[in-house]
């Protein structure tokens, strides 16, 4: 009975030292994009940008030099795709203080450009452009969060999206492994108790 008393005051310990596990995230899609965005590149081989949603949130964006560049035809499109190495900068402000500053895990964009005319639109004509990117990066009180973004336009369209969420910290996750762990050890011994043994 004494080591079962024990094993349970060490677990409420343990969990009364950690703090409360968050599980905050931000999801915003729209189609037709109501924002704006804007996309440049400063120096060769980089982009950068900034995408506003007409809701709380903005990004803005530094990738890391190009990594690779490839050139495909699909269907009636010529597509130029632009892969970034991992870096650069990532910042989202948002509602209430929100200011993630982050680095990309990985970025690409494409540019498409049409292979047969289209009426107001040459042979060569730029008819389309998308920019994705994955990122990790902290809240300006050191909580971690990842995320993905990404811009799609078309002569018929344009659509975004912005998904994070928090990222539970290592120690909330051996917190709750070393409870289930001594909930296990107490189960077995109370079980054991019980069969006379």
């Amino acid at each position: 009975m004494k080591r079962a008393t024990f094993a349970t005051l060490v677990i409420l310990a343990l969990l009364a030292l950690g703090g409360p596990a968050k599980a905050d995230s931000v999801s915003v899609q729209q189609s037709p994009f109501d924002g704006f965005w804007g996309i440049n590149f400063p120096t060769p081989g980089t982009s950068s940008g900034f995408l506003v949603f007409p809701g709380p949130y903005q990004l803005t964006f530094q990738t890391a030099p190009l990594s690779q560049t490839i050139n495909l035809v699909s269907g009636t499109l010529d597509v130029s795709e632009m892969i970034y190495d991992p870096g650069g900068t990532v910042n989202v402000l948002g509602p209430n203080g929100f200011d993630l500053s982050g680095t990309f895990t990985e970025a690409m964009s494409d540019v498409f450009t049409n292979t047969i005319a289209i009426p107001g639109f040459p042979v060569g004509s730029l008819v389309g452009f998308s920019t994705t990117g994955a990122f990790t990066g902290s809240l300006t009180d050191g909580e971690r969060w990842q995320g993905t973004f990404g811009v799609d336009q078309n002569l018929n369209d344009t659509s975004s999206f912005l998904e994070m969420m928090s990222v539970p910290e290592p120690g909330t996750l051996l917190l709750l492994c070393a409870g289930m762990f001594g909930l296990i050890l107490c189960k077995g011994r109370f079980a054991i108790k019980l069969s006379g043994q």
